[in-house]
């Protein structure tokens, strides 16, 4: 493959059929341009374009991207407004689409070698032809990208994805997760071992770190120590307390479901996009922001979770014929 850099960033014209609401009740067709920044300590903001957050990491002589988003627009030109200091090189915490489909604006992509390449699978059945020829690089656990003055740790523990990694930032003390934990659930999705073996490692880097930065926001780490302790108590003989009959989580949702005959989702929740070719309502990412239509229990990549563990208001959910066990199982 020969790679290409400074690419123009892909028309979404196309995606003029549905309408996205943001957190403030601000609605706009998902073809137009959407941009919100929110600052999170001195060199670090958080961006929102649709999709999953982007974040922007200032060094002393250049700053970086962490994850793409799936947005309209030119993410790196909307990014680069934030500082002075160049950027051309951007991180991935895994492959999903709403992480990487803008990784082609950059000069290059750093991933795990079990992320490449990015499957684009949903972005592609909507009509855009995303570039996957770009300039890629390979991380992996123990390795440190000099950022210099912002030295980033990295980790590679997977749970939500094949290929994840993990951004340890010292200095504004602050942990970008990917997906992997989120502050409103933890999904179990290879065996409760496998992810107590994941926390073990959280909690070992934990006096480094105040809060975590995920794909769905920004939380205290203290929601680390609670799934911690709760995942704990779930290998101590206590896998069968977990509740088996629950409602889904009531996750964010757009506060119309429709506007002028076109369908309203949340913008950063995932959305359906409804009836195209080569989506798979039964997939990952199905209809109703990860939620079966008929059970209502949360769904994961191996099916509807038949277990959520409770304690503290903080939730767990795991399969209860998948305890012991390590990824892959």
């Amino acid at each position: 493959m020969k790679w290409k850099r400074n690419m123009k960033a892909v028309s979404y014209d196309c995606l003029d059929t549905f309408y996205l609401e943001d957190y403030e009740g601000d609605i706009r067709l998902a073809s137009e341009l959407y941009v919100k920044v929110n600052k999170l300590a001195d060199g670090v903001w958080q961006v929102l374009t649709d999709g999953d957050y982007t974040y922007v990491l200032e060094g002393d002589d250049e700053a970086i991207c962490i994850d793409s988003g799936c947005g309209t627009g030119n993410i790196r030109k909307i990014c680069q407004e934030l500082t002075d200091k160049p950027i051309y090189r951007i991180l991935n915490t895994h492959n999903h689409f709403d992480h990487t489909a803008s990784n082609y604006l950059f000069d290059v992509a750093y991933m795990s070698p079990r992320a490449y390449p990015a499957q684009l699978g949903p972005m592609k059945a909507l009509g855009l032809d995303i570039p996957m020829d770009y300039p890629v690089s390979f991380l992996d656990a123990g390795d440190v990208f000099e950022l210099k003055g912002r030295p980033l740790e990295i980790l590679a523990e997977e749970n939500h994805a094949i290929g994840s990694l993990q951004y340890l930032d010292k200095k504004s003390r602050i942990l970008f997760i990917g997906d992997e934990v989120h502050g409103n659930f933890l999904d179990c999705n290879a065996p409760v071992e496998h992810v107590f073996r994941i926390l073990s490692k959280f909690i070992e880097i934990r006096p480094y770190y105040d809060r975590i930065a995920a794909g769905c926001g920004v939380w205290d780490a203290i929601y680390i120590d609670k799934y911690y302790e709760i995942v704990k108590y779930i290998l101590n003989g206590h896998a069968d307390e977990g509740e088996a009959d629950f409602p889904p989580f009531a996750d964010v949702t757009s506060s119309i479901t429709e506007l002028n005959g076109k369908p309203v989702y949340h913008r950063r929740c995932p959305h359906p996009f409804g009836p195209v070719p080569g989506f798979n309502p039964e997939g990952p990412n199905i209809p109703n922001g990860g939620f079966t239509a008929g059970g209502g229990r949360r769904r994961g990549p191996n099916g509807p979770f038949d277990r959520r563990m409770v304690k503290e208001g903080y939730i767990v959910n795991y399969f209860r014929n998948k305890i012991w066990g390590k990824l892959g199982d």
